[in-house]
């Protein structure tokens, strides 16, 4: 009796364990933020706009965004994905890539977002709603801003800030670091203050239900005016070129803007590539002779980074059973525009009193793309069969 009753126990800890495992699948299996970074050549002579072949520069799972060229144009900075992916900006760090080396250099002592250049060869980046200044490797050198819980930021001549600041009310301020005061200039903001050439100037996208709307902040006088609205879903993030055009993407183009015809969003160029059809970010080296642009993965790619990414989870969950693994392996995924079919098998292990037990068998997923707001598709699992 008293060995059914070991059995009978070992056999429901099995089901719970087992039960546990497929809640955790299931809730692993969403989508990720999965983004490269590419670079190429620009030719904008006499009002073209002419981009050469482009090439992945990150090449790595998950997150790598916001590109910012070093002022020579020949090296750039990018943010990659370290450990976690989360608005703390602990979890990311800072790459330098020299483009005449094709050198990725990771600087994993510069950790936080928005990875832009210092007047004195410097790295700034944002963490924990602060500005903090990295020397040229990564090194801690100071706070440049206080606790302000700022989103994006943009430095001034004079030492004093446009930032965004990720709160509720999503404001555009006017920061004076000396007296620690916060100016809102605006509310409703879903994008960096970007800086217009040659003038002392700031313009950030605006959403306001589904109506996105573009701005300029003039220094100054602290004026803000609205220049137009965007028609189109786009995430809002933008360039501004030297002939006093700006640029913005949306799902695999890009549209130029001028405000002597603000009504008109002509697309001057767009992409064949799979790998280039949810492009969110693009920058322009200082004499715009080079482009670099961020954009999601191909489809089948996200789809396995996701699987693969819920396999991590997965692991890492279970580490307080040892013996016990729930890996599920992709054989075949195939897809059209909105959805995608993925076949495979799974391994389940565990660990008893007579030794290890492992179950194999097959499973089916059904996974839905959808195209978001911001002009980019995201890849999210639907539906998960499995048989033993």
């Amino acid at each position: 009796m008293r060995h059914h009753v070991s059995a009978t126990m070992r056999l429901m800890r099995n089901i719970c364990v087992f039960a546990f495992l497929m809640a955790v699948a299931c809730a692993a299996s969403g989508q990720i933020l999965e983004t490269e970074v590419w670079v190429g050549d620009l030719d904008l002579r006499d009002g073209a706009f002419k981009v050469g072949e482009l090439r992945n520069i990150s090449n790595h799972r998950g997150y790598d965004n916001q590109p910012s060229f070093l002022p020579d144009g020949n090296a750039l900075l990018f943010t990659t994905e370290a450990s976690s992916l989360d608005e703390s900006g602990l979890g990311v760090h800072a790459v330098r890539y020299d483009l005449r080396t094709d050198k990725a250099t990771p600087l994993p002592l510069a950790r936080g977002f928005s990875p832009t250049p210092a007047e004195d060869g410097g790295i700034m980046l944002l963490r924990e709603g602060q500005v903090w200044l990295h020397d040229p490797r990564g090194k801690l050198l100071r706070a440049m801003t206080s606790s302000v819980q700022a989103g994006y930021f943009d430095r001034q001549e004079n030492g004093t800030w446009v930032l965004f600041i990720n709160d509720k009310d999503r404001r555009i301020v006017y920061y004076d670091p000396e007296s620690h005061v916060l100016e809102t200039m605006l509310t409703g903001a879903i994008t960096a203050p970007y800086r217009v050439p040659g003038e002392h100037a700031v313009t950030f996208v605006v959403q306001n239900g589904d109506a996105r709307t573009l701005h300029r902040l003039d220094i100054d006088t602290k004026q803000v005016t609205t220049l137009t609205t965007i028609p189109f879903p786009t995430g809002g993030h933008h360039i501004w070129t030297p002939r006093k055009t700006l640029l913005i993407a949306s799902g695999s183009s890009i549209h130029e803007w001028s405000a002597d015809r603000p009504a008109e969003w002509p697309v001057v160029h767009r992409f064949d590539s799979p790998d280039l059809q949810g492009i969110t970010r693009i920058a322009l080296s200082p004499s715009a002779n080079r482009i670099a642009i961020v954009s999601t993965a191909r489809d089948e790619v996200v789809v396995r980074n996701s699987r693969a990414a819920a396999n991590d989870a997965m692991a890492a969950a279970l580490a307080k059973f040892p013996g016990t693994s729930y890996v599920r392996t992709p054989e075949a995924i195939t897809h059209t525009t909105d959805a995608a079919a993925e076949r495979g098998t799974w391994t389940r292990r565990w660990r008893t009193r007579e030794g290890p037990v492992e179950l194999r068998g097959r499973y089916r997923a059904s996974w839905r793309r959808t195209l978001g707001g911001n002009g980019t598709p995201s890849w999210t699992l639907e539906h998960e069969v499995t048989n033993e």
